[in-house]
């Protein structure tokens, strides 16, 4: 009895906990809400721009569409087929998150590119940071632009396509003696030579598939790209981030997790309604979204399922039942009202310093309960269907584990 109980204990920072309860003991709990809210709401404003160059149309168009989970056909895709080089910047948003913004850029490596024109006229301030992706070899157009947008204060990243034609083409060189990380190991230093012929200084380089980011260096480039982002535009990059491995999801996850309290908090101080059945008060619309928007980041609605089916040739009945918790459409109110219920029925636990505020608190404690199981919930979902992901790719543990350890000795972290 006593594990359970445990179990049902609300688990907060000493941080949290003291602002909570100055709060409930000066009736501030709708003010700091309020406040909260608007702080939601200006990071749901937060603008992502990307900066997609290369000198190949169909690279960047390939990974703008695969970024964003899209085919050629989809609507809102990138076009692949051969574009005016002298055109200006295209925007892609995000078809979940269009605050978060890839920019096809026109290509490089005409006979008449010119660095320093080319930053001018894309206004490098106007994009919080660069990939550069080369499909075969880096040049001097390469370096020459990744210094310009150094000197303009921007952070770039060097992304060598195409992995895959590499691996295919060597094996069929020399089936009996084709090594994966070999073949790997030497694309990454022909691109790294490449770029330090040209006086580029310890470049590190990103070996990806265009079409399936799930293997090789994306979630590397991710992780990097997120830490050298601000706060609140690494949270929007994440959310955008495609569910390509486990490390990915638990990183959505704990994210979550670390803001449910707010979400709850601000779910119980501003236009509450009372809940049948169970003494709590909170805004069941808000929980609805807030909950949505948890499936939409793990793609647990239909759209996000039915493309993954076809991408790994399955039925997407078969992938389907592989959810558990409901797809965000079927997140009601009625849905909400039922799990709150349930979450009161374990008789969730405020931390002891809270408990003289437990009238006050009550509805919080249910509403964090409720969401803490929502996203533990919702997460097992997702970690089942890239299981069954995984399963349907071709791949090595050799070559997954020998490349995080090449980038690892490049300096990352």
């Amino acid at each position: 009895m006593a594990a359970k109980d445990e179990g049902n204990k609300i688990s907060l920072t000493e941080e949290q906990i003291q602002e909570l309860r100055t709060a409930f003991e000066t009736g501030n709990f709708a003010q700091l809400a309020q406040r909260l809210q608007e702080a939601f709401r200006s990071l749901e404003d937060v603008r992502l721009n990307v900066g997609v160059v290369g000198e190949s149309e169909g690279d960047k168009s390939t990974f703008i569409n695969t970024f964003r989970d899209l085919c050629e056909e989809d609507e809102g895709a990138a076009p692949s087929g051969k574009v005016d080089a002298n055109r200006t910047a295209v925007a892609h948003p995000h078809p979940k998150y269009p605050n978060v913004i890839l920019w096809d850029l026109p290509n490089i490596g005409n006979a008449d590119f010119d660095a320093k024109s080319y930053v001018e006229q894309m206004d490098v301030a106007c994009y919080d940071f660069f990939l550069i992706i080369a499909s075969q070899h880096f040049s001097a157009f390469h370096a020459q632009l990744a210094e310009k947008i150094k000197q303009a204060s921007k952070d770039c990243y060097f992304v060598r396509s195409k992995v895959d034609a590499d691996l295919e083409s060597a094996h069929q060189n020399s089936p009996s003696s084709f090594s994966e990380i070999a073949t790997l190991e030497k694309v990454r230093e022909g691109c790294v030579q490449d770029l330090q012929a040209e006086q580029v200084t310890s470049p590190k380089i990103f070996l990806i598939s265009n079409l399936l980011l799930s293997k090789y260096d994306f979630y590397l480039l991710g992780e990097t790209i997120g830490k050298n982002l601000d706060l609140q535009k690494s949270h929007s990059f994440l959310l955008a981030t495609p569910n390509i491995s486990h490390r990915i999801l638990q990183k959505k996850k704990d994210t979550m997790t670390e803001h449910l309290w707010l979400a709850a908090l601000v779910a119980c101080g501003i236009q509450t309604e009372a809940v049948p059945e169970i003494s709590v008060e909170c805004d069941v619309d808000l929980l609805v979204r807030t909950m949505q928007g948890f499936c939409l980041s793990f793609g647990l609605e239909e759209d996000s399922l039915r493309r993954t089916a076809q991408h790994v040739e399955q039925p997407f009945e078969r992938l389907k039942a592989l959810i558990r918790s409901p797809l965000a459409p079927a997140i009601t109110k009625g849905r909400v009202v039922e799990l709150l219920i349930q979450a009161a029925s374990k008789a969730p636990r405020l931390p002891k310093q809270l408990v003289p505020m437990a009238t006050a608190g009550l509805s919080f404690a249910v509403v964090y309960s409720m969401l803490t199981a929502f996203v533990e919930d919702v997460a097992a979902d997702a970690h089942r269907v890239l299981v069954k992901v995984f399963m349907s790719h071709k791949g090595t543990r050799e070559s997954k584990a020998t490349l995080s350890t090449a980038l690892e000795n490049q300096g990352h972290s």
